[in-house]
């Protein structure tokens, strides 16, 4: 049986185009893969939801941070391809995390990264031309369920947290 051939390093805009990217309002670029509209939906305080959604999610070197912001249902980040990507997480008991999902599982980054609803996440990609995951959601995500934290909101439950703040958080006033 014969190996499979190397696969060709894709440019952003192959990546963008074969996998039909859209600009997010967030930053970087996606696209929605998923939606569990064949089962029955969940009750959940905001409405009914699917039970999952799941979506591609690409920054580049041009659109390279997510800035923070939260949801109420839980994530699960899988890396796919290209450079790593950093997460910066703050719980709502004030913990801060970061975690570095790509390929180099030896020294430390990760191939997938749980984010539990409620907790308030950036991401950037510091190097590199392009990373790509995918996210799954449960309950599944509707816009309506985003909830998008300025500047000045963050830094007023966190304040230990100024640093990462200012330089990962929205500045504009909602």
């Amino acid at each position: 049986m014969a190996a499979n051939p190397p696969v060709a390093e894709l440019s952003k805009e192959q990546v963008i185009s074969q996998l039909n990217l859209s600009h997010h309002f967030e930053g970087g670029y996606f696209r929605q893969t998923f939606k569990a509209n064949h089962r029955d939906k969940v009750t959940t305080p905001r409405g009914d939801r699917t039970t999952m959604t799941a979506i591609f999610y690409m920054l580049t070197d041009d659109n390279n941070i997510d800035h923070f912001h939260t949801k109420h249902s839980d994530g699960i980040e899988f890396y796919h391809m290209g450079a790593p990507i950093t997460y910066h997480m703050i719980y709502p008991d004030g913990r801060y995390e970061k975690v570095v999902v790509g390929p180099d599982i030896q020294n430390g980054q990760q191939l997938q990264l749980a984010v539990p609803g409620g907790t308030y996440k950036a991401a950037e990609l510091p190097v590199g031309i392009y990373g790509l995951v995918s996210e799954a959601v449960a309950p599944g995500w509707e816009k309506e369920d985003m909830i998008d934290v300025s500047h000045a909101e963050l830094l007023k439950k966190f304040p230990e947290h100024k640093g990462i703040i200012d330089r990962l958080a929205n500045k504009e006033s909602h």
